[in-house]
């Protein structure tokens, strides 16, 4: 039984072990944010000398300026500090605050603006978004590989999981399959990167985040199944507690692995990312409960 439970807080504690593919992936989306600010920056000014030539008044843009370059820098930190949750906090300030700017730019456009400032502004942005696509395309090449090592480190991971499992006789059927998943998300990796096509790549992101979670109810109920067995001959003071939270458990998490299958074809980014969103909030609820479990064992043992 003292086996069983070491056995479980290690399992427990290897959950989100670090990848060594994130800092290439940070330092490659970072270069692909720079793309954009530069890009507003550049725009702006253009701007700026259209409506000096069309003498006509624009909007002092300088504070979004510096937003954007604070929210850069941030972003710039985070990646020095391989901080992922740091650097998607960064990321989403960064929207929020080229929204406000764009906000800004179509009420300004409204104020005293004359047909020679807007036939100004829309021939000097052709050549600055010609730019900023190529700056792009070379971000995304950088991140197109550090996303295929990023996910064959979790597969890796992964499959030493499953022969661990397997060693000590568990079924780990079900975590194969999700590693199989995983293996078919690599295959469509450079396709989506070489596309430049945004929507492909930020669906990549989103089924990978759904294996991930997939992947650990697998193996929570590999385990959950495994230890029935070994709990039920033990002399744990509580294994009566132990075994009724651990076939619920099972039970909510053959329910959760069914609502949160696993679909390869994303057809709305937006509907994919918030059944992400909700099933990983029941997803660690889960986790949570599988870890009380865990101390349960240790308290009884």
């Amino acid at each position: 039984m003292k086996f069983m439970a070491l056995f479980l807080l290690v399992l427990a504690g290897a959950a989100f072990a670090a990848n060594d593919a994130l800092p290439a992936i940070l330092d490659a989306r970072y270069d692909y944010a720079s793309c954009d600010v530069a890009y507003a920056k550049d725009w702006l000014s253009m701007r700026e000398g259209c409506a000096d030539t069309a003498n006509v008044p624009v909007f002092d843009s300088s504070a979004n300026v510096a937003d954007l370059d604070d929210d850069l820098a941030d972003m710039r930190d985070a990646a020095d500090d391989d901080s992922s949750l740091e650097f998607g906090l960064a990321s989403v300030q960064l929207g929020a605050d080229a929204l406000k700017l764009v906000g800004d730019v179509v009420k300004d456009a409204f104020t005293n603006k004359t047909p020679a400032f807007f036939s100004c502004v829309r021939g000097g942005e052709n050549p600055l978004m010609e730019s900023r696509d190529e700056c792009r395309l070379d971000a995304l090449d950088m991140e197109k590989s550090a996303a295929k090592s990023y996910v064959q480190n979790e597969i890796d991971e992964a499959n030493e999981e499953i022969i661990a499992l397997d060693s000590l006789g568990a079924d780990t059927s079900g975590m194969e399959s999700v590693v199989e998943n995983g293996e078919g998300l690599i295959d469509d990796i450079y396709p989506a990167y070489e596309s430049g096509n945004i929507t492909k790549i930020t669906s990549l992101h989103l089924r990978n985040s759904r294996i991930v979670l997939l992947f650990r109810a697998e193996q929570m109920l590999a385990v959950l199944n495994y230890a029935e067995p070994i709990i039920e001959a033990g002399h744990n003071d509580n294994k009566d507690e132990i075994l009724s939270r651990g076939r619920a458990l099972r039970d909510d998490v053959e329910s959760f692995i069914d609502q949160c299958g696993y679909s390869a074809d994303v057809d709305d980014n937006f509907e994919y990312g918030r059944e992400n969103l909700e099933c990983w909030d029941d997803g660690v609820d889960l986790m949570q409960e599988f870890n009380s479990i865990k101390m349960l064992i240790l308290d009884g043992a």
